[in-house]
């Protein structure tokens, strides 16, 4: 189980170990801190929503080029701060990631913030720590 055999060689078959991380999501206005499982590939606004947890936002577009024309994120309640050495492992903002960040939520903007639609795991973030703030506008009741 979990090997094949191609000739003479045997190689090991992806498990669902080899694609899986854990996540911690820290909810300041619920003073909660949850662990869940992810997957590589998954966005951290993608991990939440599917474990039930309360963080809103929209998934983000491809970002904008000339051959896909995407408009990248288009909201800033999936706002999330990291800490320095997640935020490392993630890397920067795109540049309509940051415009959306200054624009929207200027007054709660850390230098290590992101959006939660744009971080897009992989197996080095294995163990990442992600705050929500209690600023972060929820709109998904907004009719």
């Amino acid at each position: 189980l979990g090997f094949a055999r191609r000739g003479a060689a045997v190689r090991r078959l992806a498990t669902v170990a080899d694609s899986s991380l854990k996540v911690n999501f820290i909810f300041e206005k619920h003073k909660k801190r949850v662990t869940v499982a992810g997957m590589v590939g998954w966005t951290l606004l993608e991990t939440a929503k599917h474990h039930g947890l309360p963080l809103h936002g929209a998934r983000a577009d491809s970002p904008w080029d000339y051959v896909t024309l995407g408009e990248g994120p288009g909201s800033v309640e999936d706002h999330i701060v990291l800490p320095v050495a997640d935020f490392e492992k993630v890397g920067p903002c795109s540049w309509q990631e940051q415009e959306l960040l200054d624009a929207s939520a200027a007054d709660h903007v850390q230098p290590n913030s992101r959006l939660a639609s744009c971080v897009v795991l992989t197996k080095e973030m294995d163990g990442l720590t992600a705050l929500v703030p209690a600023s972060n506008a929820d709109l998904s009741s907004y009719m």
